[in-house]
């Protein structure tokens, strides 16, 4: 089958070649996507040389060349791996700024801090001085709340804090990675 599209008024026929640059433009321009490899809780572990829980307490968004970086403030509430701190900060890649002109930058895969957030943050070293999250938002773990109580999702299963806490305990220990049978699925 063959299409042939017609100008409105003249009724002449619209050559094919006006819309190849078009064509052209729209399947050589850059597409981006971001894989995130699958992390066990052992493999965060094992990457991670700080877990804390914690609590989002300040976001400051800035420009660092030509990334827009956000430096997540946390009041922590308990610390897992790593040297025990009321505060700590780090940094994760996007962000909105405003100057010289208001501007957003979301990287996909990556977490999108809120101000109040609460859950178990693994952080891994980024440069001297600097942590960032271990497999971009793999490796926070949020806390819900429901009717329920409090709870966290990981690999499926619903867990209490204590829970989870004593799932991140094991692995620190090294011990195998099982499923505490009271949990709730």
């Amino acid at each position: 089958m063959y299409l042939v599209m017609k100008r409105p008024r003249t009724g002449a026929p619209i050559r094919p070649i006006w819309f190849a640059p078009l064509l052209a433009i729209a399947l050589l321009a850059p597409a981006s996507a971001t894989t995130i490899a699958r992390l066990s809780l052992d493999d965060m572990v094992a990457a991670s040389d700080t877990i804390v829980e914690g609590k989002v307490v300040g976001l400051r968004t800035y420009w660092q060349g030509r990334q827009i970086l956000t430096e997540v403030s946390l009041n922590v509430t308990r610390t897992h791996k790593g040297a025990a701190s009321s505060k700590l900060a780090f940094i994760q890649m996007g962000g909105r700024v405003e100057t010289p002109f208001p501007v957003t930058m979301t990287v996909p895969g990556a977490p999108v801090e809120s101000l109040g957030d609460e859950g178990f943050y693994f952080l891994e070293p980024r440069s001297p001085g600097e942590k960032m999250i271990v497999g971009l938002s793999l490796g926070r773990v949020l806390k819900g709340q429901d009717a329920d109580g409090e709870f966290i999702m990981h690999d499926g299963k619903r867990l209490t804090a204590g829970e989870f806490a004593d799932e991140i305990r094991r692995a620190i220990a090294g011990q195998a990675h099982r499923p505490d049978p009271g949990s709730r699925r």
